[in-house]
């Protein structure tokens, strides 16, 4: 267990470290306090449209953070070839693993708190209060990055870093086009591609589960069973893609 939680501190200082993840946090804040001037195009629903601006940043900043620094996760130490100096010691390869997805995980969670309380902020400054029913979304996005990031490292086992961005963007875009996916699967008459896309309805990461943004903006309230299906769903399926990962990170060789 020492061994994973050295890695976890390791990928969480370097991470902290990246000179990218400042212009990351410094674009999100201000997304986030430019909702403050969308009054003029609101039409009366100014508060509404602030919460729902103000969580769709902070999820964009936690996917443009994953992708950004998860998709280079694996490679930047094999560049920096410090990935040999790793495996020379007593350390299992899923505990290299299981430690750097939990370390960019920590980060991206402290940075998405961080967020979310300034959104918080942007709400008492114009409506002289806080929202907090809002946070209930905040574990439901870090649930979605770690799917993302599991998906990243998926890839990063076996492909360029340029490859696993990629993936990782379609992965993001496709995740939430999953209501279309599955109308388009239901109405088509053609009989091969229901069958394409029910599979890759099935098969494919639903991160639509995870949004919750419209419900809490607009006071649309939560079902309980919805909720623990969200939660369940999502560590199910980071367990699948870590296990997968790691079948193919253990047969992967390093020259």
């Amino acid at each position: 267990m020492h061994r994973i939680i050295a890695i976890v501190e390791n990928t969480f200082k370097e991470s902290l470290r990246q000179r990218i993840l400042l212009l990351l946090i410094v674009f999100s804040v201000l997304l986030i306090v430019i909702s403050l001037f969308l009054e003029p195009f609101a039409l009366g629903e100014a508060p509404k449209i602030m919460r729902d601006f103000g969580l769709a940043a902070a999820s964009l900043f936690g996917v443009l953070t994953v992708i950004i620094l998860g998709s280079a996760l694996i490679h930047r130490d094999v560049e920096k070839r410090t990935i040999y100096t790793v495996l020379s010691k007593p350390v299992k390869r899923s505990e290299v693993l299981l430690g750097k997805f939990l370390g960019l995980s920590a980060l991206i969670a402290l940075l998405e708190l961080g967020m979310f309380l300034i959104h918080q902020l942007v709400i008492f400054a114009y409506e002289g209060a806080f929202a907090p029913s809002l946070f209930i979304a905040l574990p439901f996005t870090i649930i979605e990055v770690m799917v993302l990031l599991g998906v990243l490292l998926l890839f990063s086992s076996f492909s360029s870093t340029t490859l696993t961005s990629i993936m990782g963007v379609i992965f993001f875009v496709v995740g939430h086009a999953m209501p279309d996916l599955k109308l388009f699967a239901d109405q088509t008459r053609f009989a091969t591609l229901k069958v394409i896309a029910h599979g890759f309805y099935y098969i494919l990461p639903n991160l639509e589960n995870f949004n919750l943004r419209i419900d809490l903006a607009y006071g649309i309230g939560l079902h309980a069973d919805q909720i623990v299906f969200a939660l369940c769903y999502g560590v199910i399926y980071i367990v699948f893609l870590l296990y997968l990962t790691k079948i193919i990170f253990d047969r992967r060789e390093f020259k």
